[in-house]
């Protein structure tokens, strides 16, 4: 469930293989069907190769149900990720791992994220250069080459505002860092005094702090030493119509934010090690420690990372809330019941821990026509008639039991007049949560250590259950 792309910068070029190449070309379409960004790494693949998936794209109201791999001709495939309404999309025409394709294009999601403050259309073509170098820094030759923030930060300046001022008034545009000595005999005149007092000509060196640390930035400091450790999982699984889990699992991410000055060291200790089952760690971790003390131990990348992933099957997971849901249909009209509780053995447990935004959504046959819906206890109902999806938006799920119930009229055939009972057609629920201050599978922090440095930093830890794709059957 969990791949990881190597870093050639580590492992060499030819990490992955004998192949000389993962992706031939990368391009970032809006939810429009625009070309916003075109990177070709082998050769120049036209645009018709991608007119399958545009198609699709213009056709369908909601992208998100677009296949994630499909066949473009004989020759090539494509291979896409939705993010912020923008397709990251592939082309690829040799055999690879779809997973380690899609984890690529998350990856140049992210680090556009982290550089522009959003990923869209506007900041697209305002920071086009700005992209445009980072994918000839991350991709190489259709491999990927260097992923890890740091150092990209370290080689491409991030855009700022007093960046582009003074890039309007030199009319310079975005410029690599590179690690030649500056001017000796000062800023460069007037204009370089300037840009000094706004900050924005600050010299930085290429590379990490060393080379057994390349993922960390050089002369990190801080005012304020801080460090904090999320632990955030997801839980997907199937439920069949008596609420029994027939298929599950748990990802988990622990996540670090570092605001720590030097090279300091941090050891995680967890209380429950075994939690991390099928785990992929940053390459910070040093892997013989944990293979040998189940603690991970790390020289941290300066911001924010993520440290590792795990993913542990379990259909034995127990779900901090009741849930139930029943539709049935009668001669004349159908009904409709739901109902939903917190646990109260869990919640008093766990005191600090907060069920919120939670929301029902429960997708009836094309033949219902409307319904008349009502909740008790809390929360807002409606009936969406194009989708026919009930949605229950309950938010704050507190002690006491909700319901929400409804009659479903039906729709009627054009050719006698009579009613569409449909008596055969199945309906499903699915729910979507957060719970804060809980983590399902257990898993808890016993300590952190921050050692190799002479201050001592603020610590923070704190725990969050989302929900991923949860269906109950009915």
């Amino acid at each position: 469930p969990h791949t990881h792309i190597a870093h050639p910068s580590i492992y060499g070029a030819d990490s992955a293989g004998s192949r000389a190449e993962m992706i031939d070309s990368l391009f970032i379409i809006s939810a429009a069907g625009s070309y916003l960004v075109e990177r070709h790494f082998r050769g120049t693949t036209s645009r018709l190769v991608c007119e399958p998936l545009v198609e699709k794209l213009r056709a369908v109201e909601k992208p998100e149900g677009l296949p994630a791999v499909l066949s473009a001709n004989r020759r090539h495939v494509l291979i896409h990720v939705m993010r912020d309404k923008m397709i990251f999309l592939a082309v690829v025409s040799h055999e690879e791992p779809p997973l380690a394709v899609f984890e690529l294009l998350d990856r140049v999601y992210q680090v556009l994220f982290r550089y522009l403050g959003e990923v869209s259309e506007d900041s697209l073509r305002q920071n086009f250069s700005t992209v445009y170098l980072l994918l000839d820094e991350m991709i190489d030759s259709g491999m990927p080459f260097t992923t890890e923030m740091n150092s990209l930060e370290s080689i491409i300046a991030p855009p700022s505002a007093i960046g582009k001022v003074v890039q309007a008034v030199s009319g310079s545009s975005t410029q690599v860092l590179s690690d030649v000595p500056a001017d000796p005999s000062g800023q460069g005149g007037a204009f370089g005094a300037l840009t000094s007092a706004l900050g924005a000509s600050s010299h930085t060196s290429i590379g990490g702090a060393s080379a057994e640390v390349w993922w960390r930035k050089q002369n990190v400091s801080y005012a304020s030493n801080e460090v904090y450790v999320d632990i955030v999982e997801s839980i997907d699984c199937i439920c069949n119509g008596s609420g029994h889990i027939i298929s599950g699992g748990i990802t988990g991410d622990i996540m670090i934010n570092s605001k720590l000055s030097g090279i300091p060291e941090v050891l995680l200790t967890l209380r429950n090690p075994s939690i991390l089952q099928n785990p992929s760690f940053h390459p910070c971790v040093r892997l013989h420690r944990y293979q040998r003390d189940k603690a991970l131990s790390f020289v941290p990348p300066d911001g924010e990372f993520t440290l590792a992933s795990y993913w542990m099957p379990d259909i034995t997971m127990n779900l901090p809330f009741n849930f139930t849901v029943s539709v049935n249909y009668h001669s004349d009209h159908g009904k409709v019941q739901i109902a939903a509780t917190p646990k109260l053995a869990v919640t008093m447990q766990h005191k600090q821990m907060l069920i919120d935004k939670f929301v029902v959504n429960v997708r009836l046959p094309s033949s219902i026509a409307s319904a008349n819906l009502a909740c008790h206890g809390g929360g807002a109902i409606r009936f969406d008639e194009d989708s026919k999806v009930i949605v229950w938006n309950i938010g704050k799920l507190a002690s006491q039991e909700l319901k929400a119930e409804g009659t479903l009229t039906y729709a009627t055939d054009p050719k006698d007049g009579s009613s569409r009972i449909p008596s055969e057609e199945k309906s499903t629920a699915q729910l979507a949560f957060v719970i804060k201050g809980w983590s399902i599978s257990g898993i808890r922090l016993d300590a952190c250590d921050v050692t190799s440095v002479n201050y001592t930093p603020y610590k923070a830890s704190r725990y969050t259950t989302t929900s991923g794709k949860i269906e109950y059957r009915i």
